[in-house]
């Protein structure tokens, strides 16, 4: 006599455990997508720079000013030209960018002691 074969039954209906997970993943992917699609399509800021004297140093030529361009805008600043004025003595410098929501040094050059008198600007930039 031949045994008697048990005749395969429908699949088990998946547990809740595992609809839970598929649910909390497929929510993780749109709001991560949502998130991604908001800032590539969003409003953007222009660039907003800013300098400040950071330190000054005496120098063998005088002494060096150390200034820190900041951007507090969502654009990034390119050809960065930042000015110092102390009295009748223009000192100038370009950076090469500034990012957006970054910072970045230069330092300028002056005959007497910065500190205090200095006048700092940024009076142009370029988009890249």
């Amino acid at each position: 006599m031949a045994a008697a074969r048990k005749k395969p039954g429908p699949p088990p209906a998946p547990a809740l455990l595992e609809w839970g997970m598929g649910a909390l993943g497929a929510l993780i992917v749109l709001a991560v997508l949502a998130i991604i699609l908001s800032e590539a399509f969003g409003p953007r800021d222009p660039a907003a720079l800013e300098a400040r004297l950071q330190s000054a140093r005496p120098a063998a030529a005088g002494w060096l000013a150390e200034v820190e361009v900041s951007n507090t805008g969502d654009e990034t600043a390119a050809a960065v030209e930042v000015e110092g004025r102390l009295g009748d003595q223009t000192a100038t410098a370009t950076l090469d960018y500034v990012p957006a929501h970054g910072r970045e040094t230069v330092v300028l050059s002056f005959d007497a002691d910065p500190r205090g008198t200095v006048e700092l600007g940024v009076p142009g930039w370029s988009e890249p």
